[in-house]
């Protein structure tokens, strides 16, 4: 039961990526704008042998002009008087939560949609996910009367952190390059939070993901990035072919196997393999014992970009070990995989996979010319076989891959990314499938950072021209 009325609804209807008018401009984004204004006054000024006091004096001229001009909201009597009333219903809105202990969030799902629920029940939900994952180790307990202990915790872990950057590139002035571009300032590092966000693809039962809240300045972002601009390229060229970008990238890789193979039959089966928490696979120990083996066995080269693969895998124990994050009065660590915002931990997570791909091609796909491919965490395969002969393939991967959790589906039509797939009689049927508890007539969740209209008409433009592609009748389109 929710206490709010119809016009809370239709407020809260616009989802969690609408924003009111009249929305305060930041002086600090106004001096970022200007910067670029002010360096072409200055090529102007020089251009037009302008003197140095009349420079000074119109720049600030110009400047304090720019400043009020975009400081300055335009008037207009409707929208003043709508933004006015709708600052009163959030205000209300949010007197109401509290007042009732009622929790107002976006969805996992990524859909432009609130989830209104009682508080307390989702702390619970949250708190239990807390004390049963294995994802995460308590690292520090936070109160009051070692605040400082803490904070003194945490410097030493970063300052521990550089040293071992030297250690790692001892020839400093070789490395200088590589150094500056992954050293930590102390003095800007922001400490990422957790929170959850309620997944309801199992309705009635409520459900919470974990999620990340992290910027440039965590501890470990400049690292991961620096890793993972040096990782990625090796993997994509390796796993070129058989890694799908989206569901645009597989469908046409699909249909160029029909037509080059002609491997469809009226018998030929579907097979979608996905393995739970991408992010977070395994231990750390393993991710690093397999970098290493994906270097001996497939790079078969002793550095990447002038950098020594003992050096990488050096580094990237320092990334896995010291993603740190705060959560209800507590310092985390993660056990297995790290932030899912972060680009390294997929290319890791691609790299352990790459065994897996491996094994299930080894037993198919080089024996009975399957096609084969993933994206992220979802395989797809084709099977011309018997399904027993499969189910002997699909018993041996889960027992040499006993610790991950896979869910199989096996048939003529299936789904596969946000493809609906059929094998009707030899002829590949395609349409875009929706998953059906999804609300049909949302928009996606965008983040305020920008322009949400312009993000959405993108949307509504590449998922028109993907209906295009995916839809084999007019009929479905």
């Amino acid at each position: 039961m929710h206490v709010f009325n119809k016009e809370h609804l239709r407020l809260l209807s616009r989802g969690p990526t609408y924003v009111p008018p009249y929305q305060m401009t930041k002086k600090q984004n106004l001096e970022k704008n200007y910067k670029q204004l002010q360096h072409d006054l200055n090529l102007l000024f020089v251009k037009s042998n302008v003197n140095m006091v009349q420079s000074m004096f119109l720049q600030k001229k110009i400047k304090d002009l720019y400043m009020e001009m975009f400081s300055t909201i335009i008037p207009s009597k409707s929208m003043y008087e709508r933004a006015h009333y709708e600052q009163q219903l959030i205000e209300q809105i949010q007197n109401d939560l509290k007042r009732f202990n009622l929790i107002l969030r976006r969805t996992h799902d990524q859909q432009n949609v609130f989830y209104l629920g009682d508080r307390k029940s989702f702390e619970i939900v949250s708190n239990q996910f807390m004390l049963e994952t294995d994802l995460f180790e308590i690292d520090m307990t936070i109160d009051k009367e070692n605040v400082q202990a803490t904070r003194d915790y945490l410097t030493n872990k970063i300052k521990l952190m550089n040293c071992e950057f030297e250690n790692i590139f001892v020839n400093t002035t070789k490395y200088k390059d590589e150094l500056k571009k992954i050293n930590v300032v102390i003095d800007k590092v922001e400490l990422p939070y957790l929170y959850f966000l309620p997944d309801l693809s199992k309705q009635p039962l409520l459900n919470v993901k974990p999620m990340m809240m992290t910027t440039q300045y965590n501890a470990t972002y400049r690292l991961g990035k620096f890793l993972n601009q040096l990782l990625q390229p090796v993997i994509d060229i390796y796993q070129q072919g058989r890694i799908f970008h989206n569901g645009t990238d597989f469908l046409e890789k699909f249909h160029n196997y029909i037509d080059q193979y002609d491997r469809l039959r009226s018998t030929t089966n579907f097979v979608t393999i996905t393995i739970n928490n991408f992010y977070h696979l395994v231990p750390h120990h393993v991710p690093l014992s397999t970098l290493l083996d994906f270097f001996v066995k497939y790079y078969h080269l002793p550095i990447v970009e002038n950098i020594h693969i003992t050096k990488i895998v050096r580094l990237t124990s320092l990334f896995l070990h010291n993603n740190r994050f705060y959560y209800d009065g507590k310092i985390y660590r993660f056990l297995k995989g790290g932030p899912s915002n972060s680009g390294l931990i997929e290319t890791l997570s691609n790299i352990y996979l790459n065994r897996m791909d491996n094994f299930l091609i080894d037993q198919s796909s080089t024996k009975q010319n399957e096609f084969y491919g993933r994206y992220q965490n979802q395989i797809f395969l084709t099977w011309n076989q018997s399904l027993d002969e499969l189910e002997q393939i699909l018993k041996s991967m889960k027992s040499e891959y006993h610790h991950l959790s896979f869910d199989i589906h096996i048939g003529k039509n299936l789904n596969y990314l946000d493809l609906y797939l059929e094998n009707r009689h030899s002829l590949l049927y395609s349409r875009v499938h929706r998953q059906p508890n999804q609300q049909p007539y949302t928009l996606p969740y965008i983040s305020s950072k920008g322009d949400s209209i312009r993000k959405h008409s993108h949307w509504l433009r590449s998922s028109l021209i993907r209906a295009v592609r995916y839809c084999t009748t007019i009929e479905d389109f």
